[in-house]
């Protein structure tokens, strides 16, 4: 699928690991259980349909063993929605719409990981996979298990939780920028 003749494309983030930064442990409010129920707390952030989606369709792809490039991955448990990885992400893909990029840095210069800790998510390990010009939930899901290292983000055990965002930009090279961010406190 094109849009404007540019291809949707793809760009990932590994994990990368914190030493000694593990948060409560405890969920903090901030996550929801796989059906969209807060886990915790009141307070917790009312998840979207397209949020739904997205935890779906991830948790899906985990809960079956695949190649991604050359390496095989096994059933992977599914994720939580952390509602804090879920405003990172939508910050991010709104920065990137908003400004007109595609990239993992920020027009501020932040990493993924600055971004989440900024949210009050005090991670082990985190990750991140983005997206701009797809159309679906379907077609970015397709588009990251096509690529090694974004499968590979996306059958990792080392994340237990995830959120995501997808922005719709006028003005900008792509219709809609998609970022998921991976965690594990």
């Amino acid at each position: 699928m094109q849009f404007n003749n540019i291809a949707p494309i793809l760009l990932l983030t590994g994990a990368l690991s914190l030493a000694g930064c593990g948060g409560s442990g405890g969920t903090g409010g901030d996550s929801v259980a796989d059906d969209g129920s807060d886990d915790a707390s009141p307070t917790a952030c009312q998840m979207t349909e397209l949020d739904k989606q997205l935890l779906k369709a991830h948790n899906q792809a985990r809960a079956q063993a695949r190649s991604c490039g050359d390496k095989n991955y096994d059933r992977a448990p599914a994720l939580t929605w952390n509602c804090k990885l879920a405003t990172a992400a939508n910050a991010h893909s709104s920065d990137m719409a908003d400004n007109n990029f595609f990239d993992h840095t920020g027009s501020n210069g932040l990493s993924v990981g600055a971004r989440v800790k900024y949210q009050g998510y005090f991670y082990q390990v985190v990750g991140e996979n983005i997206a701009a010009g797809y159309g679906s939930v379907s077609q970015v899901m397709q588009g990251w298990l096509d690529s090694p290292g974004h499968c590979a983000n996306i059958m990792s055990k080392n994340y237990t939780e995830m959120g995501a965002a997808r922005i719709d930009a006028s003005g900008a090279d792509y219709p809609n920028y998609w970022t998921t961010v991976f965690g594990r406190r």
